[in-house]
């Protein structure tokens, strides 16, 4: 089943992920309004279709607990060479970076849902009435002569510079007579208009009966074309969407131990043996700063999700990037090596660390850097290759990648709420809502805040509880077996 699992996790990353950053895409970019309607709506059923199959495992397999898909991803036992005392380490570890992308990339997706809403409620998928009437009859951007103002007004707003409104009189040229028909128009201009003045408006040569619409040449170029943003708005939000989600989306990556991954040994590696005795959470004390020191002030403690490892030097914790409730028990009281980077640089409290199994199976993390420097003193540890820790190049090892199971994890609220954010965008994006379009996209915004919500409401409390006084606190105060 693990397998399995792992499997459809990774189909549904690879088609929904496309699928669900493909829809502000298309809605920026495609100015056809039949072709961008239809390709959101397949974007959106094609998510929606990747939560109805894990609606659909769940229902087969039933809803599991993390330590559940814990031990079911735990890798089969391969053909490992046999040898008397500890096994030998594997020359070459598995690589970490599936695992990091994929939160990477879910990081990135939520960002782009957020963005997307705003997207959608910026612009219109429809063109408003009296442009798709003018467009449908060959309509052209093109400056006309005012011929009379009227309802002149001032507006200072708070930022940016005066505007003008008016309601004025335009003449229109017929293109077949080349006489000019009067239009009144709406005006928004930067100075005052005057009988004689220039203005740029949206109008149809051919039937100039249908009257003009006033503005900008890049709006209502859009306008004209079916794009349903204006291009200044169309930058700005894809430089707020490839900046603020890839901004997000690195800090994962730098959250999950970023590249310093443990795949080669090298000289400022160390190992020791070791058994998992323990699960929970614990503090991890803020480091040194000399002018924290000198105001008076105190940092601020770390929440560590971590296992307790017990060796000969006595308790470290191996801190992973989720909830640890459960997984001590799953992983029992099987020997492993314990290995880290004693590398330290400046400020750096954890370091990149790997537990593996006698078993064959490999687990990521980090580890406290002043617990890694106590064993060292005493020394308890080896580098990988020498006396104590020896390298044997035919021994492999298998990633134990416990976020892999998420579909079978992942809440009903969670999956119910994304849902009803689908239904929305799609809303927004094949039907004009007028001044309605903010509110619907305020409830998209709730619904995926919603599912985040949902999904991470059961371990929320660990973020939020009291830090007490600070302090640094042990391994041996988590939950133990």
């Amino acid at each position: 089943m693990g397998r399995a699992t792992r499997r459809m996790a990774a189909v549904i990353a690879v088609v929904g992920s496309p699928a669900l950053v493909a829809v502000p895409a298309i809605w920026m970019f495609c100015a056809d309004e039949q072709a961008r309607q239809w390709s959101i709506v397949a974007s959106l059923a094609v998510v929606l279709g990747c939560l109805a199959t894990v609606a659909l495992r769940q229902r087969g397999t039933g809803h599991r607990s993390g330590a559940d898909t814990f031990a079911e991803l735990r890798p089969v036992p391969g053909n490992t060479p046999q040898a008397s005392g500890p096994p030998a380490l594997p020359a070459r570890l598995p690589a970490r970076w599936p695992a990091q992308l994929r939160g990477t990339a879910a990081v990135f997706c939520c960002a782009t849902a957020f963005l997307g809403f705003v997207a959608l409620a910026a612009g219109d998928a429809e063109r408003p009435a009296p442009v798709e009437g003018i467009a449908a009859a060959g309509g052209v951007i093109q400056d006309v002569r005012v011929t009379s103002v009227r309802n002149s007004e001032r507006h200072n707003p708070s930022r940016g510079h005066d505007f003008y409104t008016a309601t004025s009189v335009v003449a229109l040229p017929e293109a077949r007579t080349g006489r000019s028909v009067p239009a009144t128009v709406s005006t928004n201009t930067p100075e005052p208009l005057r009988p004689g003045s220039e203005v740029t408006v949206l109008y149809a040569p051919s039937k100039p009966g249908l009257g003009a619409v006033q503005g900008k040449p890049g709006p209502l170029r859009a306008s004209l074309d079916g794009a349903p943003l204006a291009p200044g708005a169309r930058t700005a939000l894809l430089l707020i969407w490839l900046l603020g989600a890839g901004f997000l989306g690195g800090l994962q990556f730098l959250h999950s131990g970023g590249s310093r991954t443990l795949t080669r040994w090298t000289k400022h590696d160390r190992a020791v043996r070791g058994r998992c005795t323990g699960d929970g959470i614990s503090q991890l004390a803020p480091a040194t700063d000399t002018g924290t020191e000198q105001s008076g002030r105190k940092g601020t403690s770390t929440k560590l999700d971590q296992l307790v490892i017990t060796t000969d030097g006595g308790e470290v914790r191996f801190v992973l990037d989720e909830a640890t409730d459960g997984y001590a028990e799953q992983l029992g009281a099987e020997p492993l090596w314990l290995c880290w980077r004693a590398r330290q640089k400046a400020a750096q409290q954890l370091t990149s660390a790997v537990l593996l199994g006698d078993s064959g199976w490999a687990l990521h993390g980090q580890m406290v850097l002043t617990e890694a420097e106590r064993l060292a003193e005493n020394n308890e540890t080896a580098i990988p290759g020498g006396a104590g820790a020896p390298v044997d190049a035919r021994r492999e090892a298998r990633v134990w990648d416990p976020r892999a199971g998420w579909p079978l994890r992942v809440g009903r609220g969670a999956m119910t709420a994304a849902a009803l954010a689908l239904v929305l965008a799609g809303l927004l994006a094949t039907t004009s809502l007028g001044a309605g379009r903010w509110w619907a996209a305020a409830g998209g915004v709730l619904c995926v805040l919603g599912a985040v919500a949902a999904e991470t409401l059961s371990t929320a409390w660990r973020a939020t509880a009291p830090n007490g006084s600070g302090e640094e606190s042990p391994p041996s105060s988590t939950t133990a077996r």
